[in-house]
């Protein structure tokens, strides 16, 4: 749940190198490890999808091509995951990227100044990349791979830093931070079968203990609800009816907010797809595609228009286009269609 708004992650940039796509509990993206300047383009020579985002470092011409995905793949669906996995391994062989790269993390393609970067701005179904499963079982490298793996992380790196980092907010005043986050480091890494170099973890835990030891607080202080409303103590009557009416008004507000992020999730993956199969953008094909009324689908024209724009380099999250955008926006779809290129006239 510690995420970071993109504004600040592209703001700060060279503080941060690596971005994690892929989650503990979802895989969000397919990404791929390139190390020799002559395989960057062999997803083109084996037919592979353009990929959404392609990193390139500067200095030594390695890469990250990462496949953005329509639908998330839930790790503790195993049958998905097997599917993900199966593709994920086939297409390290087919393209010659990194085997042993755990497809989590990726370089941070917002940082302009290290990395030369190429978008496409489409996203991809795991259908997309069917027929380029190796179904041989000579191909099959990893064969005793374990589904729970993958449950939680799947990455040693990962793994390490999660496991870290709680540690380090825990003895975030003490003296002998560094010493300590060594030690537990070591006592992690022991865990795994092969063991990796913890210094770079170490060294980013420890800054952001000593940049935040001020900012943690004492685990039963802390609120679990969404608001992170306080207890209400020592009110009188009207004030007590004052304050419950607030917090009623500002959950109300949040439920709105998730329905319309939800919704546009829906209209988000559904624009893909039309706009990827050379499908019409109209009102009735967004309604049937994303399974929802005609009538919502015109509240939110003003998102359709902004999710259906190339915006070059950047990628807004779908968060921030919502609670930027007022609901009842209705614009003629036509207008949208012309923003996108299209050359006939879709009806309004």
């Amino acid at each position: 749940m510690h995420i970071l708004p993109i504004k600040y992650l592209k703001k700060n940039a060279l503080k941060y190198k690596q971005l994690q796509l892929n989650t503990d509990t979802h895989f969000n993206a397919i990404i791929m490890d390139i190390d020799e300047e002559s395989l960057l383009t062999e997803w083109n020579s084996v037919g592979l999808p353009t990929p959404t985002i392609q990193t390139l470092n500067q200095t030594n011409n390695k890469a990250h091509l990462v496949w953005l995905l329509n639908v998330p793949v839930f790790k503790k669906n195993k049958k998905a995951v097997k599917y993900y996995r199966a593709i994920v391994d086939s297409i390290k062989l087919l393209i010659g990227a990194d085997q042993a790269y755990q497809n989590h993390q990726t370089k941070n393609f917002l940082n302009a100044e290290l990395y030369r970067v190429t978008y496409n701005d489409i996203a991809y179904d795991l259908d997309d990349f069917k027929e380029f499963i190796l179904r041989d079982t000579q191909y099959k490298f990893s064969p005793n791979t374990v589904l729970a793996e993958y449950e939680s992380t799947g990455s040693r790196h990962i793994d390490l830093f999660n496991q870290l980092r709680v540690y380090g907010y825990q003895i975030a005043k003490n003296k002998d931070l560094q010493e300590k986050l060594e030690s537990r480091a070591e006592l992690i890494n022991e865990q795994f079968d092969t063991p990796i170099k913890p210094k770079a973890i170490v060294k980013s835990v420890l800054g952001f203990c000593e940049e935040n030891k001020n900012n943690f607080r004492v685990s039963h202080t802390c609120r679990t609800g969404a608001m992170k409303f306080k207890k209400i103590n020592n009110l009188s009557l009207e004030d007590y009816k004052q304050e419950v009416k607030k917090r009623q008004n500002a959950a109300a507000v949040r439920t709105k907010d998730m329905k319309r992020i939800k919704t546009t999730a829906k209209i988000k993956v559904a624009v893909n797809i039309l706009l990827r199969h050379k499908i019409k953008l109209t009102y009735p094909n967004l309604a049937k595609q994303a399974k929802i009324s005609l009538s919502t689908i015109k509240r939110y024209s003003k998102i359709v228009k902004i999710l259906g724009q190339k915006a070059n380099g950047v990628i807004s999250s779908i968060r921030v286009i919502v609670l930027h955008v007022e609901e009842r926006n209705i614009l003629p779809l036509k207008y949208c269609n012309k923003i996108l290129a299209f050359t006939t006239e879709a009806p309004t």
